[in-house]
């Protein structure tokens, strides 16, 4: 990615992890589910410094698998749900099973869920700095972007996150379920989930790119005003998954 950043705007790109900040301060800070600040800040750190192996993972799947088969109709769409999507949920998946099941601080059925949604969305602040730096080239543009992805794709990697998180809490505290076969359906359940994503906001963009207008429906650009429709509608949905998940497994007698 070439940075768009100059050494004038290069400050507020940390703005653009506020977001995530936001969101994770939201969801640790319910009394059902509290948390420790040290515990929620020692996975947040590793969901942010997981992203540099994702992105060398994902880097060598794109040259190794999808840039041969690029020009194939399904190409592109694979690589999103796969490349991208499955990578990014595996990784956090492995900062919550190898930092936080081991400790003694994960001890409820919730954690997973919570603890999930913290290295999602360790994973979406560093995700939206790199973005801004990218991208934004003025403190305005920092501030855009951050509240357009803190809405859209910081919350998705929290949503995908706490659907993987309620899957793996079955597998841990219910004795009586198949480990691989929930974290398997977890995995599934948030690749898919964020792969949808993917595939409506690089159908955005091309719209926005080919009929030179903005992400929200101005003058023609209907299209793009139903993209961002279903965005909206997926998001609303995952709000409900991680809710109803969360109140689900803090009432559920699990057989130890």
């Amino acid at each position: 990615m070439t940075l768009m950043c100059t050494a004038q705007c290069a400050p507020y790109i940390p703005l653009a992890a506020v977001p995530a900040l936001l969101w994770l301060l939201f969801f640790t800070s319910q009394k059902v589910h509290r948390e420790k600040i040290r515990n929620i800040l020692y996975i947040f750190f590793w969901g942010i410094f997981i992203a540099a192996p994702v992105v060398v993972v994902q880097a060598l799947i794109e040259d190794i698998l999808y840039t041969p088969f690029a020009s194939y109709a399904l190409a592109s769409t694979l690589y999103a749900f796969l490349g991208i999507a499955f990578v990014e949920e595996a990784g956090k998946y492995l900062v919550v099973k190898l930092k936080a099941v081991p400790r003694a601080f994960f001890d409820e059925p919730q954690d997973a869920i919570i603890y999930m949604i913290t290295a999602g969305l360790g994973f979406a602040a560093i995700e939206n700095m790199v973005y801004a730096a990218g991208i934004a080239s003025s403190l305005r543009e920092v501030i855009e972007l951050a509240a357009f992805r803190g809405i859209t794709a910081t919350f998705l990697h929290a949503s995908a996150s706490a659907v993987l998180g309620y899957f793996l809490a079955i597998s841990i505290f219910d004795r009586t379920s198949e480990h691989k076969k929930f974290i398997f359906i977890g995995l599934t359940g948030a690749t898919v989930l964020h792969g949808i994503y993917n595939n409506f906001i690089m159908n955005i963009t091309d719209i926005v790119q080919q009929f030179e207008c903005t992400p929200f429906g101005e003058q023609g650009c209907p299209e793009s005003l139903f993209g961002v429709t279903l965005i909206a509608l997926l998001l609303i949905s995952s709000g409900i998954i991680i809710t109803v998940g969360l109140h689900k497994l803090t009432k559920i007698q699990f057989n130890n």
